[in-house]
């Protein structure tokens, strides 16, 4: 396996000024391919950015020109201006379409994993002329929760039913304080605590590995306190799962009330193992009138890295074909 780690020739880590912040990505391949931009999800309160591609970025720099950003946030990209913004899904999305702009990257291939399936989703409905084809990752923010969803009751989700008024998942009770999506105490301060927090979201835990661990403790020592100043008690006392959520809307509606206008081939991918629920998944692929729906056995909500090579080898064939 070729990775970020053991292939240091094999990329670079660059900078880049995208609205005023100093933005980090990483680069790798050769500029006569196509390019394939790798956008995140969100930072688990720890800033965790593109780094966690380390699995993938190399292999599919064989066929394209790889870029992956880290959003405001996250990474070793500036944090937003107004530090209210921290986090905000949208801020994010407007940030990584400026990225794209300034680089002149488009018309490209563009891939977003949870969050970033929302960001890449948006990107494709305000810009389509920026984005050849679309690949969205287990991504639980453009497929909605079942309060986000007109007529339907329930969904299983880790063998627990879903009611319908809901927009919790079970996975919560496990990481997050009752009512909120702010990190149990612990989990993005300890190593062993980063380690549980983040290998929740794995099917195959042996892919958080040690040198991923490192990076992840350097960015926590960066970015903690941030998020518990602007993303902690005092923010969930304002607000609620379902408040916070609104940031998912377009034109007061969820985004995926208006995937049936993206008409470009569009690849969406879940893992059957999958904590956000694998229903979801296709039920959002449905409404996209051009797109392919692919399931990964064994694989959770990190499904790029749990099946790291059969994800490169998709990503490849629906990025590279004609």
């Amino acid at each position: 396996m070729k990775t970020l780690f053991n292939s240091r020739d094999k990329w670079k880590s660059k900078f880049a000024t995208i609205d005023g912040y100093k933005t980090h990505y990483i680069e790798a391949g050769k500029e006569n391919k196509k390019c394939l931009l790798l956008v995140h999800g969100g930072a688990c309160e720890v800033g965790m950015g593109n780094y966690r591609w380390y699995a993938n970025i190399v292999p599919l720099s064989e066929t394209f020109h790889v870029f992956a950003i880290d959003e405001l946030g996250h990474g070793y990209t500036d944090s937003p201006r107004d530090l209210h913004d921290l986090s905000h899904i949208g801020v994010r999305a407007n940030h990584v379409l400026k990225f794209i702009e300034t680089l002149d990257l488009g018309p490209l291939v563009i891939a977003g994993q949870s969050q970033g399936g929302w960001i890449v989703t948006y990107i494709a409905l305000k810009r389509p002329d920026l984005v050849e084809k679309l690949i969205l990752i287990d991504s639980g923010s453009t497929a909605g929760r079942t309060a986000e969803i007109a007529n339907i009751g329930s969904i299983e989700v880790d063998g627990e039913k879903i009611d319908g008024n809901t927009v919790d998942m079970p996975y919560y009770k496990d990481l997050f304080e009752p009512g909120t999506m702010m990190p149990k105490e612990g989990l993005t301060t300890t190593r062993d605590g980063v380690r549980k927090y983040v290998g929740s979201f794995f099917y195959n835990k042996s892919m958080v590995t040690e040198e991923f661990l490192d990076n992840l403790m350097e960015l926590s020592e960066k970015w903690h306190q941030l998020y518990t100043d602007y993303r902690g008690k005092e923010y969930w006392k304002k607000t609620s799962v379902a408040e916070q959520r609104k940031q998912l809307q377009i034109d007061g509606v969820h985004i995926r009330e208006h995937v049936h206008k993206i008409l470009i081939p569009t690849l969406v991918i879940w893992g059957k193992n999958s904590n956000k629920g694998l229903d979801l998944g296709y039920m959002l692929y449905k409404l996209f009138p051009n797109a392919q729906f692919h399931i990964f056995d064994q694989a959770n909500h990190f499904l790029w890295l749990d099946q790291w090579k059969d994800f490169n080898t998709l990503v490849t064939w629906f990025g590279s074909k004609q």
